[in-house]
């Protein structure tokens, strides 16, 4: 079956439209299957593949040394074996792949592969990992980056505080799931070239990933990228490659079609899950609430390979001080390997951990100085012209004041009752740094087409997962044309046929994509215009669509870049500009604390978000409520778990707790249009700020609620309880 031409939308979904990789693979195709490791550190000592070799079904078997490219990969540093063939150093490793006629042949043939291991310490904690005894992951030694954030004297300014507070926060390795598994579908091709369709997030990015392992020139293959049934970062760095490289060696290999399709259990293992970290915040401020100094270390732990950890890291120090003016700053970040399952992409990028713990501790701040809350956070909160923790002045415009009193409101902040009564609110401040900024040079491609049937293409190479941005293209290329939306087709990604536009992640897509595409359309306009007034057609009397059809029979197209400035965010020395602009946000919650069993029920949550200039409200609205979800999720249920015997103990979506409607209340979000200067269109980024607010405005609700102030994610009955317990153990010695 031929998939379709255009971009994916929601009503193929709904009619049942075959979208998805896995609905295309014909009957014929061969199934991929990888051998992981069974160890999280380990040496290989030998791989026997006779008897699986010899087991019905089986086609062939592949290992490290049969790939034909290059067997190490990586998204940012070189350091991940494709196939692992010395050593293993996570339980995702796969060592094999079995080829088999269909995945039953497959699996059974796994089961008959011997590895012989040389077991090692593993070791997973972060901050253990850079003691001189910790086992040594990589040879080049487990710390892989450290960066800085400079601002002043430290010292000086604790001299000059009259409160100072201290904490260590943590907090957890966090799974996407994305409903769809990684999947790919690979097709030779008779000129010795692959097209490859799967669910694949950034095709240029995984071509580059894929061409290296296969030993192709990159002209050699097609990525077609299907619709994709969710992301949230699990698909945007060496997944997807992994998965089309796969399948696409077994089609090399043997002529024929093929296919790798993760099971929910090896896709929770393989793919990028968030950094669990370590975070050491120290607070100085005057009586009157004047923050004078923040002194803080960063542990990120990235697992047993890079993916885009030092990206990850890049963002996590950059809003480590939060949306709050220091006079003082010191922030050393660190990011570890370690035996645990890569962390690299996902959303919030390195903010939600931050988020986490600055938010936490302003109100540990606030508590301490008798103060309320808002009212320290509106002293010190980041105006336009402020000097940030990075020594630099702010340009962008943030209305704190706006949002918070839209919040205040709705989650009753002036009439909440006293602490301690099992019912509290909590809020937090919420912002998040607008394209890549520090991470890479930020430019985007689109094309833009009317052709002689009448139809306007739009061409990208970001593809659509459920945010709506491809619609928000369309309603961008129809305004600006001055068309039908309806008329407006956006095509489906393939790496052949469509501009490199950069990556689809850090919310860019109508940010970069959008103002891309309004400069082509613009220019198309502009084309016609011209060609318009050679028939004595002004510009007022221009109907594009019907002067291409009628009269021009012919296609016009035109092709625009849009390019972000430079960022000049130094990691080194810890000064310069990480970003140009935010998205800023408040967030509060009520919640109530069942004191006995510790259990935290969420009865209110309500968010403000300052989002620029709005393109298309409806799935606005979606993309942050959706954030606000997973961050209620990050909060008080989602965490992946290794057990003594060093093995995933909730690889599924039975034992890994994902929220219901049931665990959710109604999601109140108010939007504030505070236009960007720095864009034509004047958006800012809204997919993935959401999940920044929820975890610290809970804990800090929970404080309000019992007194117990919980420092680690997520925040599980069992902490509460065992909280409460402490506080009357102490209460009860002090008696």
């Amino acid at each position: 079956m031929r998939p379709p031409k255009k971009v994916y939308d929601a009503f193929d979904a709904v009619r049942g439209r075959p979208i998805y990789t896995a609905d295309i693979v014909g009957e014929e195709a061969l199934r991929v299957k990888a051998l992981r490791a069974e160890h999280p550190h380990a040496l290989i000592k030998r791989v026997d593949v006779s008897s699986a070799l010899n087991s019905p079904g089986v086609v062939t078997i592949i290992t490290g040394r049969d790939v034909p490219g290059i067997n190490i990969t990586g998204a940012v540093v070189l350091d991940r074996p494709f196939l692992a063939v010395d050593k293993v150093r996570n339980l995702a490793d796969p060592i094999a792949l079995v080829v088999a006629e269909d995945e039953e042949a497959a699996d059974r043939a796994i089961e008959k592969i011997v590895v012989d291991y040389e077991v090692l310490e593993p070791v997973y904690d972060p901050v253990r990992a850079l003691e001189p005894s910790a086992p040594k992951i990589h040879e080049s030694g487990n710390l892989l980056r450290h960066y800085r954030l400079r601002k002043g004297d430290v010292v000086s300014g604790f001299e000059e505080s009259d409160v100072i507070v201290e904490e260590e926060f943590r907090t957890q390795m966090q799974e996407p799931a994305p409903l769809e598994p990684e999947a790919a579908y690979a097709v030779p091709q008779k000129d010795g070239s692959l097209t490859i369709y799967g669910s694949i997030q950034n095709p240029f990015y995984v071509l580059q990933g894929v061409a290296r392992i296969l030993g192709l020139p990159k002209e050699k293959i097609n990525l077609v990228a299907m619709a994709i049934g969710g992301t949230f970062g699990g698909k945007s760095d060496e997944a997807p490659w992994d998965v089309c490289a796969m399948a696409g060696l077994a089609a090399l290999k043997t002529g024929r079609p093929a296919a790798c399709i993760y099971g929910r259990d090896e896709s929770m293992i393989a793919h990028s899950h968030r950094h669990p970290a370590v975070m050491r915040y120290k607070v100085g401020a005057t009586s009157d609430g004047l923050l004078k100094s923040l002194d803080a270390d960063l542990y990120l732990d990235t697992g047993a390979y890079a993916s885009v950890g030092p990206l990850v890291m890049m963002r996590a120090i950059t809003h480590a001080s939060g949306p709050y003016v220091f006079e003082n700053v010191r922030v050393d970040s660190y990011l570890v390997y370690t035996n645990n399952l890569t962390a690299g992409s996902m959303r919030g990028f390195g903010c939600p951990q931050t988020h986490f713990a600055f938010e936490s501790m302003m109100d540990i701040l606030a508590y301490k100085l008798g103060m309320d809350p808002i009212e320290l956070r509106m002293k010190n909160v980041w105006r336009k012209g402020v000097v940030t923790a990075s020594d630099v002045v702010l340009y962008d415009n943030p209305v704190y004041d706006v949002l918070v009193e839209k919040v205040k409101k709705k989650i009753g902040w002036d009439e909440r009752r006293s602490r301690g009564n099992g019912e509290g609110v909590g809020i937090a401040f919420v912002f998040h740094g607008n394209s890549l900024g520090p991470e890479g040079e930020d430019k985007s491609s689109a094309l833009v087409k009317i052709t002689a049937d009448g139809y306007v293409h739009v061409a990208t190479s970001l593809t659509e997962y459920g945010t709506g941005s491809s619609r928000g293209l369309a309603k961008i290329a129809a305004k600006a044309l001055g068309v039908d939306e309806r008329r407006v087709v956006v095509n489906m990604v393939e790496t052949q046929k469509v501009p490199d536009s950069g990556g689809t992640f850090a919310s860019r897509s109508t940010l970069m994509g959008g103002n891309a595409v309004l400069l082509a359309a613009g220019k198309l306009r502009k084309k016609l215009e011209e060609l318009a007034h050679e028939y004595g057609i002004g510009p007022d009397e221009l109907d594009v669509v019907d002067f291409v059809s009628r009269i021009l029979k012919r296609d016009v197209v035109e092709q625009a870049e849009f390019k972000l400035p430079d960022c000049d965010y130094n990691p080194e020395t810890g000064k310069g500009t990480p970003y140009l602009q935010y998205t800023y946000g408040v967030v509060g919650v009520r919640v109530s604390v069942d004191r006995e069993l510790g259990i935290v029920r969420v009865k209110q949550l309500a968010a403000a978000f300052d989002v620029g200039r709005v393109v298309n409200r409806g799935y606005l609205l979606a993309q942050l409520e959706g954030g606000l979800t997973q961050g209620v999720a990050y909060g008080l249920l989602e965490e992946l778990v290794i057990g003594k015997k060093h093995k995933v103990l909730n690889p599924n979506l039975a034992d890994y707790l994902v929220p219901t409607a049931a665990d959710m209340p109604p999601v109140d979000i108010e939007i504030v249009e505070n236009p960007s200067e720095l864009t034509p269109l004047g958006t800012r980024t809204a997919g993935e700020p959401g999940i920044n607010g929820p975890a610290p405005a809970i804990a800090n609700a929970v404080f309000d609620a019992v007194g117990a102030r919980i420092t680690s994610l997520p925040i599980s009955p069992e902490k509460i309880v065992a909280a409460l317990q402490k506080k009357e153990s102490i209460v009860l010695r002090t008696q």
